[in-house]
């Protein structure tokens, strides 16, 4: 056929195994972000702990988040996560307060996070007032348990 043999042709099949390309390359759409805001439970436990969180996975689902190795806190003080969650990615927020010099010093900050699904997660914790940084795979099994150890 002489239509094979035209330079349009091929242009227009070029273009239509581009855009096949283009669509097959495209990432998949994560779903909308949402988000939440957590107030911790403070608590003087070990004073001595270097900062770190760790996740623990309940029989129900929850999912209970420890920050240790807080400085500079006492029991008048505030410690609160802003969580992201988009698709399978947690990204985690961490905001501090001091409060009243005077009162009771505190180490840790328990979280209850109530809303993820059992599901394997990417999780992204920053505290921006310490410069501390931590990431670690999680799935929301029961029993199951990660720690890691926060950095700059």
């Amino acid at each position: 056929m002489w239509i094979f043999n035209t330079v349009e042709f091929y242009v227009i099949a070029t273009l239509v195994a581009a855009m096949l390309i283009a669509f097959a390359a495209k990432p998949a759409s994560k779903g909308e972000a949402r988000q939440y805001l957590l107030a911790g439970d403070l608590s003087a436990e070990d004073e001595n702990a270097s900062p770190a969180i760790s996740l623990h996975a309940l029989d129900n689902g929850t999912v209970v988040l420890r920050r240790t190795g807080l400085s500079s806190m006492t029991s008048s003080s505030a410690v609160s996560l802003a969580i992201t969650v988009i698709g399978w990615d947690i990204s985690i927020e961490e905001r501090l307060s001091e409060g009243y010099s005077l009162d009771s010093p505190i180490d840790t900050a328990t979280f209850y996070l109530d809303f993820i699904a059992p599901e394997r997660y990417h999780i992204r914790y920053n505290s921006s007032s310490t410069g501390l940084f931590a990431a670690t795979q999680f799935n929301n099994r029961p029993g199951y348990k990660v720690t890691r150890a926060l950095s700059q």
